[in-house]
């Protein structure tokens, strides 16, 4: 049937899908209430696309699909896998879906990261598929996922043959898709709104359905009834209607008078392709109701339609509103029988299909066999918690523990409750836990319950970061420390954190001890942890680190059973390279923190890995990265509420605030983390000393600091030394040469040349001290070869103070402005004044980047900073950022000039 009043709307598509065989790739979305003809136009589109040579690429939100993660873009690749010969370059594909025919993942950064790299992949599959149209259709059902997912690649591909196509019902959308629609429709023609028909195209359409003129009476009717809305057009001609419903009802009624006219082998039918879902493909419908005459009437009464991906045969509801009504129709019993018939039919082709299986096996209830439903549920929830949906993941999780044996539930109660505490729901994660407990009592599982007891101590040192909470989870380790190697490093680390020298260095060597336990991997990675840690203390960090890099792999072979050893392993290293300033090593090692999404249950290792990303970052020279990596780090804690947390992520944020010459922002901070700084330990304070510190180098104010040891090393390495190098800067600041010589004697911990950043610092402030510019020029060289070019650049600047030597100072500058260092790069321009240097205005070429100028263009829009990081998904001190660097590159200087120059130029 021909499309009616739709001409605009149709012209809209056909440029879209010209523009993309010219190389412009865009996105266009279809926006309309439901039953507007948004899947009729869709269709128009697809199939114009078809004729024109451009390959489709189709998934459908769906109702069912809540607890899997990015289901509808899955649904679409997967069936083109098989197209491409060479699936180099999309390691990252394999995060999204497992399949042997791609290559395994690569280690990535952070979670953001490791999302945006599997974003990035599946972008450049559907870019090498090109010409190609992805159509998702149903977007205001989709999970947050796949909205990010969808507008990410159409903001990737604009250079590439391919058309984002999306159609989505405005007054179902979420935030996520309100962003999506608002950037979409800057662009001409992004957005199509499927508006009413005007009454002639209500008349062409029902002359159209009736195969004849209407009555005028009755056009009448259908007119003022459907309100130009195709779908209820369609079915009030097709089924007759009442006169005295609201809209609502009238979709309701219309649905159901136009289901009551099927005869029962059509309506059956019609029920099972609304319950099968996206699993009602050929196969499975015609093995629940082998039918073809009666899907056949379907099909040409527009109530069901047929769409082949690659070699499948799907079916589905014409319009998901009787796919809603048919659904609804179904007694509780009828709908359980139904969803179990379809599971029987996948299961006899697709077994191992979880995204297919899932929601049947969930809505089957006891007509399920509960052993094979609790397996399937049970993929479907850990899948979820490891794709970071943790209500989804609540969801099966606890439908699985429903079916499982009692003995299976213990762990499905654990997997629920680590959900809900990586939610901040702590409350129901102690309930789950304390569930899961009373269960293992009564099986008689102990190690299990200790295991509980054991988490659920950690949440509580997590959560009230008291002496008490502490003991109790150090008594709870030391319990298991024997038999359960994550046990056995939290003793270590909470001994570490409120311990002395004397007890860490015994309960280093109880892990050492698991060197003679035997050669499983577990064991020896424990074992290698504490006799690297001793070597340590001994000074010897080259036996340490050779140490931790072989305890290091054996860990990993264990990775799947115990993630925590690997994680603290590298933790670890990434410190100990630090201090031996070897910084590439060191952010090798940090980056590997955010690979493993097994560990992203526990809140308080996001706000550790943002913490030490956020240092690296630093000695790196990138202030505002290193910014933006600890406020999410402070969000985490402050949403989880997480003392301890809090308090370590607000004092490196002060830091870095006074560092970027912030120093108020940095003074309201520190106060914030010292108000909630509960319990006191070695790592928190070396941080606010550090910041406190920092603050007074750049107000000229005194520091008051306890003498440094070499055992603060092992609690916050980073902190530590930084916090000694600035205690001294301080005090060199305000002549307090006493405390610059204390400093610099505490920092040099040994007559060797290692560890090796710490040595040069030691040495810095002994340069300092003494007006020794030749010990200055070498320190500054030695933090270059370290890949510490901020603290390179510092040392080089203070070197030029004593000599006069021009030389260093331009690159210092570059240094300082690239980083944000304000202050310093203010220090530098006043010495390059003093030496008559005359340097050039704080500014670059003038090019901008992509980012800045997406940033740019909605500022000239008269968006607010709050606003351009909603439309863009970054967060506001990005966008200052952004903004920040665009004032540098065009040389302005106010916000008005700015939005001046983006209505001009972009």
């Amino acid at each position: 049937m021909r499309i009616v009043g739709r001409e605009a709307e149709q012209d809209l598509l056909t440029q879209a899908i010209t523009d993309v065989l010219f190389g412009n790739g865009r996105v266009a979305l279809l926006r309309g209430e439901a039953g507007i003809g948004k899947s009729r136009l869709a269709e128009y589109a697809l199939d114009l696309a078809r004729h024109r040579g451009l390959r489709v690429l189709r998934g459908q939100a769906h109702p069912l699909h809540a607890g899997l993660a990015y289901a509808p873009v899955v649904e679409a690749i997967r069936p083109h896998l098989g197209t491409l010969a060479d699936h180099s370059g999309l390691e990252q594909l394999g995060r999204l879906l497992a399949d042997p025919r791609l290559p395994a993942p690569r280690p990535s950064v952070d979670p953001e990261l490791e999302r945006t790299q599997m974003f990035a992949a599946v972008t450049e599959f559907i870019a090498r598929l090109a010409p190609a149209v992805l159509f998702v259709d149903d977007l205001h059902w989709a999970d947050r996922g796949t909205v990010e997912l969808v507008h990410y690649i159409g903001q990737n591909t604009r250079d590439r043959k391919v058309l984002v196509l999306g159609a989505y019902r405005p007054s179902e959308a979420g935030s996520p898709l309100d962003d999506l629609a608002a950037t979409v429709r800057r662009h001409p023609g992004g957005e199509v709104t499927v508006t009413p028909l005007p009454d002639a195209a209500v008349a062409d359409l029902v002359g159209d359905l009736l195969g004849e003129q209407p009555a005028a009476g009755l056009l009448d009717t259908v007119t003022a009834r459907a309100k130009g809305v195709p779908l209820f057009v369609t079915a009030l001609v097709h089924q007759g209607f009442t006169a005295d419903a609201t809209l609502p009802l009238i979709v309701r009624d219309v649905v159901l008078g136009r289901l009551q006219a099927l005869d029962e082998t059509q309506r059956r039918l019609l029920e099972i392709i609304s319950v099968a879902g996206d699993a009602a493909t050929d196969t499975v419908v015609r093995t629940l109701l082998d039918e073809s005459q009666a899907l056949r009437a379907l099909v040409i009464g527009g109530l069901i339609t047929e769409q082949t991906v690659s070699s499948a045969l799907l079916y589905r509801v014409a319009h998901p509103l009787y796919a809603e009504v048919a659904y609804s129709e179904l007694t509780l019993a009828e709908r359980r029988s139904l969803h179990a018939a379809v599971l029987r039919a996948i299961e006899r082709t697709s077994p191992d299909d979880v995204l297919a299986l899932a929601p049947h096996y969930r809505e089957a209830g006891d007509l399920a066999d509960p052993v094979r439903a609790a397996e399937i549920l049970a993929d479907a929830g850990w899948r979820a918690l490891s794709m970071g949906a943790a209500d989804e993941a609540i969801r099966y999780l606890e439908a699985a523990a429903d079916q499982a044996e009692e003995k299976q539930v213990p762990a499905l109660l654990d997997g629920i409750a680590r959900a809900h505490q990586s939610l901040g729901r702590f409350d129901e994660a102690t309930a789950a836990w304390q569930r899961a407990t009373a269960v293992a009592q009564h099986q008689g599982q102990t190690d299990i319950v200790a295991e509980v007891r054991f988490r659920m101590a950690i949440l509580d040192a997590q959560r009230y970061d008291s002496t008490a909470a502490n003991e109790r989870i150090r008594a709870e380790a030391r319990a298991l420390s024997q038999q359960s190697p994550e046990a056995a490093v939290q003793d270590f680390i909470f001994t570490m954190r409120h311990g002395t020298l004397a007890e860490a260095v015994e309960v280093s060597k109880i892990l050492a001890g698991y060197l003679d336990r035997d050669h499983s991997p577990a064991t020896q990675g424990v074992g290698c942890l504490g006799a690297g840690v001793l070597r340590l203390f001994d000074r010897d960090a080259g036996t340490a680190i050779t140490l931790l890099e072989t305890g290091l792999t054996h860990a990993v072979e264990c990775e799947d059973e115990q993630p925590y050893l690997a994680h603290y392993l590298r933790v670890v290293l990434s410190g100990t390279y630090l201090v031996d300033g070897d910084m590439p090593r060191m952010h090798a090692r940090a980056q590997e923190l955010f690979t493993k999404r097994a560990l992203m249950d526990i809140p308080s290792l996001w706000c550790w890995e943002q913490y030490i990303f956020s240092f690296n970052l630093y000695l790196q020279g990138d202030l505002p990265a290193a910014q933006r990596e600890i406020e999410r780090g402070v969000a985490v804690a402050r949403e989880a509420g997480l003392p301890r947390s809090l308090a370590c992520t607000l004092a490196l944020r002060a830091f870095l605030l006074a560092e970027q010459g912030k120093v108020t922002e940095a003074v309201t901070t520190l106060a914030e983390c010292k108000r909630a700084y509960l319990a006191p330990e070695q790592g928190l304070y070396e941080v606010t000393e550090l910041a406190a510190a920092a603050i007074a180098w750049h107000e000229g104010g005194r520091v008051v600091s306890a003498p440094f040891s070499y055992y603060s090393l092992f609690n916050d390495p980073c902190a530590s030394v930084l916090r000694g190098l600035h205690t001294g800067l301080a005090a060199l600041r305000n002549g307090d040469r006493d405390l610059l010589a204390k400093t610099e004697q505490q920092l040099r911990v040994s007559g060797t040349d290692r560890p090796r950043l710490v040595i040069a610092c030691a040495d810095r402030l002994r340069g300092l001290q003494l007006n020794d510019s030749a010990l200055l020029a070498d320190v500054a060289t030695r933090f270059a070869s370290m890949g510490a070019p901020l603290l390179a650049a510092q040392t080089a600047v203070e070197c030029a103070e004593l000599t006069g030597d021009k030389s260093a100072i331009p690159g210092a500058l570059q240094v300082f402005e690239r980083s944000g260092a304000a202050p310093w790069a203010d220090r530098t321009r006043r010495l390059a004044r003093s030496l008559g240097l005359r340097m050039s205005p704080a500014r670059s070429d003038g090019v901008l980047t992509k980012r800045e100028s997406e940033v740019l263009r909605l500022l000239g829009e008269g968006l607010s900073n709050a606003d351009i990081a909603a439309r863009l998904y970054l967060s506001e001190r990005t966008i200052e950022t952004h903004l920040r660097n665009a004032y540098g590159k065009l040389g302005l200087t106010s916000r008005v000039a700015m939005a001046r120059w983006a209505v001009e130029n972009l």
